[in-house]
């Protein structure tokens, strides 16, 4: 989804000596007076700047004013909004509980979309979790749909989203922020000038009663407790070709079971505090056209059990862990014949996985790539790129062998017209077991994991789409086909010490096909509105009881229209989940197993905006959020969306 800019420069990312830095690759800023459209350069689907109408592959873009006007107070709530891109949720935003990650579905695959910062992946056990990613550090955020192996390795089955902070522009300045309303409160200050920007946000979330298990037969409905946010984040321009990016998350939330009739506790609470940091230094050289990133990402989970009689003990042993990435990726571009560019470089991940209190556990995994990309330019209308990753992964002492994969795409786009573009886009992706995939929900031996063994999931993706971008609409539609093998699954089996535990598998397929629909339209200086459909059938084949299972709503829908004048913007927006995929849980609370006995509820999401700017550095903003205060499920274990809330903040600059 993209929004109009009175110009480029306003959806560059900061000045640095003349150049940009997207993701670390360099990018020049084109002069202000040049007319800007809703075709904006996009860096991620080719790892170059690259006009979205010459892009053959479905791409949605996020703007920092877009989610200004839209009231978008986290991360999780902007990307919602996106055809094809749902969120699995366990706190409200896109919070995690602890080991309980919340995360980003692209095209209906769980565990599919591979979250990057500044092109340095965030993934942490498979989970794509953006809830650390302060919204107010976003200059824009990329979401590149289809296989994405070939240039971003692993876990890019369904597609990538790269989430490019912001670098600090202009004179020094500092803002203040403050926030109140019925569930968040939260203040912040940040300080920018040229190439640095320093932010500091504390957020209170106040205790959110899950309503819906009041329909369950065992008598009991889930609380979420109060708990505190607290974000850091800061971005450097250490050279005119090197940016340091650091971003620090820590939260303590806390839940439990009560029941329904006196308010009791019904069993156990868990406390978690959950501490992250994502570090990057990006490298890019726009004369010699190369780009380094160095990556450190890490979680820590620290658990405790909360007796009935009040008494703490530590969690279980895969409720506290750290873990943690090193990621160094190198690339170099080389242009030929004045027409044709070919890309290649290489990348190597270590990823580490501690539990606190089971050595058995324990585990690292070194993985190495090389990657080429060739574009092709037949003419000033017809284009090919031809991709092709090698990965190897070595084994642990949970595994047989080394896994190697060879992973090739091939794209094309023709140029139909100045305004519309027809290209088709065929590519091969992969995922490895989470690294923490060879213990199970009891801590099972590493002999018994090593003789179930795990495989790669690893498949195809099969798409062709147009686009029609002019200067006052964008016109997007995909239809895309994904066919996968060795779908990973948690499953129970009686064969395991403790039958009440599960380990991960292969289950069998994943399959998806689908249509995705964008369209955007600017009326006038005044006036815009959005709309975005997805229909797809997203479903999963198990191998052991040779049935085939909905993995994701069938159906998406949203809306938004936005309206400007002197100094007030207002927006609304809605969100439509139909069709939606089993739960988790049966109506007497029972886990639902094989045998589910209904479906989530469908989900109407309607939000409002309204901001008010009485000087250049002072505004007021009053966001409502679920304004018809519906009471629907944000995952299949029956965690729920807040009730209606509103926020009111004020910000000042000097």
């Amino acid at each position: 989804m993209l929004k109009k800019s009175t110009s480029k420069s306003a959806l560059m990312v900061a000045l640095v000596t003349g150049n940009v830095i997207w993701g670390g690759t360099v990018v020049h800023a084109e002069e202000p007076n040049q007319a800007f459209t809703l075709d904006p350069m996009v860096v991620t689907a080719q790892r170059m700047e690259t006009r979205d109408l010459d892009t053959p592959a479905a791409v949605s873009v996020i703007t920092k004013e877009e989610i200004e006007k839209n009231g978008s107070t986290t991360t999780m709530e902007a990307l919602r909004r996106v055809a094809g891109v749902t969120d699995y949720s366990y706190g409200p935003g896109g919070d995690d509980l602890g080991s309980s990650y919340s995360r980003v579905y692209l095209r209906g695959f769980d565990k599919g979309a591979l979250v990057m910062v500044n092109g340095a992946p965030i993934n942490i056990n498979n989970y794509a979790s953006v809830n650390s990613i302060p919204i107010n550090a976003i200059e824009r955020i990329e979401i590149v749909k289809g296989a994405s192996s070939v240039l971003y390795g692993a876990e890019a089955l369904g597609g990538v989203v790269n989430i490019i902070t912001k670098t600090g522009a202009g004179k020094l300045s500092t803002t203040l922020s403050t926030t109140g309303g019925n569930y968040l409160s939260k203040y912040s200050i940040t300080t920018q000038g040229d190439g640095v920007i320093v932010s500091f946000a504390k957020d209170y979330v106040s205790k959110f009663e899950h309503a819906q298990m009041d329909r369950l037969s065992n008598g009991t409905y889930r609380v979420n407790e109060k708990y505190k946010r607290t974000n850091v984040f800061t971005s450097l321009a250490v050279s005119p070709n090197l940016q340091f990016t650091w971003n620090y998350s820590q939260m303590d939330p806390m839940y439990g079971q009560r029941n329904l009739k006196d308010g009791s506790i019904n069993g156990t609470r868990y406390s978690y505090n959950d501490t992250k940091h994502a570090a990057s230094l990006v490298y890019a050289d726009d004369n010699n056209q190369t780009k380094t990133i160095l990556a450190f990402n890490s979680k820590k989970v620290e658990a405790t059990n909360i007796s009935t009689n009040g008494k703490a003990s530590k969690g279980g042993d895969t409720s506290n862990y750290t873990a943690s990435n090193i990621y160094v990726d190198t690339q170099k571009r080389w242009n030929i014949n004045q027409k044709d560019s070919l890309i290649t470089g290489m990348t190597i991940k270590h990823e580490k996985y501690d539990q606190t209190f089971a050595n058995t556990a324990d585990n690292n995994r070194n993985s190495y790539g090389i990657y080429a990309s060739y574009n092709k330019n037949f003419s000033d209308k017809f284009s090919t790129i031809l991709g092709l990753r090698g990965e190897i992964y070595r084994k642990t002492e949970f595994d047989e062998k080394d896994n190697k994969v060879l992973l090739p795409q091939i794209q094309t786009l023709y140029k139909i017209s100045d305004t519309l573009s027809w290209y088709i886009n065929v590519g091969k992706a992969f995922e490895m077991p989470a690294i923490n995939a060879h213990t199970s929900s009891g801590g099972t031996s590493s002999d018994i994991i090593k003789k179930n063994g795990i495989k790669p999931e690893e498949g195809w993706t099969y798409e062709t789409g147009v686009k029609r971008i002019t200067d006052t609409s964008a016109t997007k539609l995909s239809i895309f086909n994904m066919d996968y093998k060795n779908k990973f699954k948690w499953k129970y089996f009686d064969w395991l010490p403790d039958p009440k535990n599960k380990i991960q598998v292969n289950m069998g397929k994943f399959e998806n096909t689908g249509v995705e629909l964008e369209y955007q339209k600017n009326l006038s200086n005044k006036w815009d509105y959005n709309l975005s459909a997805t229909y797809q059938n997203p479903k999963s084949y198990d191998d052991d009881t040779n049935e085939w299972t909905q993995e994701s709503a069938r159906l998406q829908l949203s809306a938004g229209v936005d309206y400007t004048i002197n100094k007030f913007t207002t927006n609304l927006n809605c969100l439509v989940l139909a069709d939606r995929e089993a739960s988790s849980y049966k109506y007497n609370g029972a886990s639902a197993g094989t045998k589910p006995d209904h479906d989530l509820k469908n989900r109407f999401l309607v939000n409002a905006s309204l901001k008010y700017s009485p000087t250049d550095n002072q505004a007021v903003v009053l966001n409502l959020y679920n304004i018809l205060d519906r009471n629907e499920p944000v995952s299949t274990y029956e965690y729920y969306d807040l009730p209606f809330n509103w926020t009111l903040t004020y910000n000042y600059s000097f």
